[in-house]
């Protein structure tokens, strides 16, 4: 009865605010109508909000609990990573479906709350100049994607990247390019971090750097995707177009700012359980994608390793795990051509090497078939030995 009430008052002043609007149809532009009514729509929904804050954090709260059953077992969160060669594009036989292959990978990523994608060279013929362009910003897909190159690794990482990016950043972040040009064709991720402009359920928000001007002591102003922009309390200096994780800390307030603090995905996940989305990560070759970062287990697969029904480990007090799959020849074809991995084969270099589909049909099975099937098969594993 009080949400009916709270409605026709709404919408009650929501004509009257339009009247006014109309009346004053020579003081004020479109852009000031438009800006007015979204002002209006948002004050709406923050006083429905502030009614009802104990059965709005109840939610919230029941919410969080269940995504911390999901990803948190006994106190301790699992940090998973996978890798793969991005010469698994070279396969595909036109840019549309080069780009769709690559969703298939982000939303096999998602579904199973990966944190890190490790997107490596298994030909090892990338240049540490070559990532740092690509890291800055000044790598450009002019190059046509075929064996002969390693731009298949650059095309994968660009569309992993803006496929985790929250819809209202994309334009920022990601100017029209030729890798994206396909990119209507994928299916969205849908992550708890991809929010709408009315969702303040959540006080985190990912956001980016505003070109705007600040007061000394004081931090950026960022864009969140909300009505209001958020002033980051600490004194750091980022440069324009930079993303960055926002915590907001006054979320009823109505201030012309929202402010808030920088955070990252792993204290999100610590502090409220939810999935946050996944990093990216480009190796030179097979071995940088295992030496760059400390892992506490890592597993090598193949249809030459041991079945996966003979796999026995504890996890407990190992929180980082990388799952590494190989190409269409393989793990044997990056081991052979990595100069700095001294083993033959990977039974050698890998001390956990799976199956995870032993006795399969098809002689090949695809990276992006692999993934979803060794995730599903492992995922109950780690979690439950934690």
């Amino acid at each position: 009865m009080s949400e009916e009430i709270i409605n026709d008052n709404g919408k009650e002043r929501l004509k009257k605010r339009n009247g006014n609007m109309f009346k004053r149809k020579k003081e004020l532009s479109w852009r000031k109508k438009k800006a007015a009514m979204k002002q209006f729509r948002e004050d709406i929904l923050l006083e429905q909000l502030i009614r009802k804050p104990e059965v709005s954090n109840a939610l919230v709260a029941d919410t969080n609990d269940v995504g911390m059953n999901k990803i948190r077992n006994n106190g301790k969160f699992v940090m998973l990573s996978i890798a793969l060669p991005g010469s698994i594009l070279n396969n595909a036989q036109s840019p549309e479906l080069r780009t769709y292959l690559a969703g298939q990978i982000a939303r096999s990523a998602a579904v199973f709350c990966i944190d890190e994608i490790v997107v490596y060279d298994e030909t090892a013929r990338m240049k540490s100049q070559q990532r740092e362009d690509y890291c800055n910003g000044q790598w450009y897909p002019d190059l046509p994607v075929h064996s002969g190159n390693v731009e298949c690794n650059f095309h994968l990482a660009k569309i992993l990247e803006f496929m985790d990016c929250p819809q209202y950043l994309r334009k920022t972040l990601f100017p029209l390019q030729k890798t994206l040009k396909y990119a209507g064709i994928l299916n969205p991720l849908d992550c708890p971090h991809h929010l709408r402009a009315s969702d303040l359920s959540v006080p985190y928000r990912e956001g980016v750097v505003l070109d705007k001007p600040i007061k000394a002591g004081r931090g950026p102003i960022c864009n969140v995707g909300l009505y209001k922009e958020v002033q980051i309390n600490e004194d750091v200096t980022l440069k324009t177009g930079t993303r960055v994780t926002v915590k907001i800390l006054d979320i009823y307030s109505e201030r012309k700012r929202y402010h808030g603090c920088l955070v990252n995905s792993k204290q999100i996940k610590q502090e409220a359980g939810l999935y946050w989305g996944y990093k990216v990560r480009l190796a030179l070759s097979l071995y940088d994608a295992l030496n760059a970062e400390e892992y506490d287990v890592i597993i090598g697969t193949s249809e030459r390793g041991k079945p996966v029904s003979k796999f026995e480990m504890s996890f407990s007090g190992k929180n980082r795990i990388l799952i590494v799959f190989g190409g269409l020849e393989g793990l044997e074809t990056a081991v052979e051509a990595d100069k700095n991995i001294n083993c033959s084969t990977p039974e050698e270099l890998f001390e956990h090497y799976l199956n995870v589909v032993p006795g399969q049909g098809s002689r090949i099975i695809r990276t992006e078939e692999a993934i979803p099937i060794t995730l599903a098969t492992l995922r109950p594993m780690i979690c439950t030995d934690l």
